[in-house]
């Protein structure tokens, strides 16, 4: 505890160091490994029986942050619909870092329609 009462400024800027850490700790790739396998296991469960094989999440081994996802096109939906049950309860930067994955599955699909 500080002998001094804490400032206005001191305050926010107590708040803004705390916001980044709770950011970066958003995108920390363990972080990021744990809400993949939560998304590989759980669209695992939902889809059909002949499609739990083609559902399967990788992440490089030297670029952590990297991800290879292996899904089968009609297995693209279940997945979809698992991240969006999912990004509620994750960290915010977590959550942002899911939707550009689900924006990049959305392109992926609309590349294969055209």
């Amino acid at each position: 505890m500080s002998v001094y009462p804490e400032t206005p400024i001191d305050h926010a800027s107590g708040k803004i160091v705390s916001g980044v850490k709770n950011l970066r700790e958003g995108l920390d790739p363990d972080i990021l490994a744990y809400w993949y396998k939560r998304i590989e296991d759980r669209s695992r469960e939902i889809v059909p029986p002949h499609l739990k094989d083609k559902v399967q999440f990788e992440q490089d081994r030297i670029l952590w942050m990297k991800f290879k996802m292996d899904v089968s096109k009609r297995a693209v939906p279940y997945v979809m619909q698992v991240i969006e049950e999912y990004i509620p309860i994750m960290p915010y930067s977590t959550g942002l870092y899911f939707r550009k994955v689900q924006e990049i599955l959305t392109d992926e699909m609309n590349k294969e329609l055209r």
